[in-house]
């Protein structure tokens, strides 16, 4: 869930200042901006109607909403980007509420930009699963920058998350995640998905007695897909797909 929502959070803040041609885009999203996109601040809200199936496979419904502060391009480190919010939004039959800040870190002027992302949000599932998830991302771009589309891209992704999760309205769940740093994760931006990196998730139950579980998720070797493995404890690596929305398969 962590890395496939921001991956499109992400791809959505970046594409605020492309000059896209009229208010549709080639999928069932509909984009509208107000005032207008080639003005500071500006809303940029992105309807996904009742169902909205993307090139990731996942169905979206509701609407995601982008306030545009600045142009990242111009702007200083420190300042804020923009702000996502939702409203009646849905990624699979989950509801996700909450909020996404994106920062400039190192500015463009000095040669390989970097966002921080900081991500507030609560999910809630049909059959009563809760979520929260909070974390502090930092987005490198290490290449890139040649294509309008941004399909040329590639960043570099570190940081840590936390949370805590309610499954079956009884047990009880206390998570963290940390990005390896000797193995960071890779996004390009011609993939909807990661491709590389390492990320390390501590789980702690705290119903019925304690449990802890130590999970580790690796994206893989580099391929364009939905897949990664998920060890446990220090089992057998697994093939999962992603995203993963709720223990056992967190994150």
């Amino acid at each position: 869930m962590e890395g496939n929502e921001e991956n499109v959070d992400m791809a959505d803040v970046v594409a605020s200042d492309n000059k896209e041609t009229g208010n549709s885009t080639p999928d069932c999203r509909i984009i509208t901006f107000n005032p207008s996109k080639d003005v500071y601040p500006h809303q940029k809200t992105i309807d996904f109607g009742a169902g909205c199936k993307g090139n990731d496979g996942i169905i979206r419904k509701g609407k995601k909403i982008i306030t545009v502060y600045t142009n990242p391009s111009a702007a200083l480190a420190g300042t804020l980007i923009s702000k996502i919010t939702f409203n009646n939004f849905y990624v699979d039959g989950v509801n996700i509420k909450g909020d996404v800040k994106s920062y400039v870190e190192t500015p463009s002027n000095h040669g390989s930009r970097a966002m921080k992302v900081v991500v507030n949000e609560k999910l809630n599932s049909s059959n009563g699963d809760s979520k929260t998830f909070t974390a502090t991302h930092y987005w490198e771009q290490t290449a890139g920058g040649s294509s309008p589309r941004h399909q040329d891209d590639i960043f570099k992704i570190t940081g840590n998350a936390e949370g805590n999760e309610i499954l079956d309205g009884v047990t009880s769940i206390q998570w963290t995640s940390k990005i390896d740093a000797l193995h960071p994760v890779i996004k390009s931006g011609g993939c909807n998905y990661r491709t590389k990196g390492v990320m390390n998730i501590q789980l702690y139950i705290t119903t019925g007695g304690k449990s802890t579980f130590t999970e580790c998720l690796d994206y893989g070797d580099g391929a364009c897909d939905n897949k990664a493995t998920l060890s446990i404890n220090g089992g057998t690596p697994q093939e999962v797909t992603l995203p993963l929305l709720f223990w056992p398969l967190s994150l």
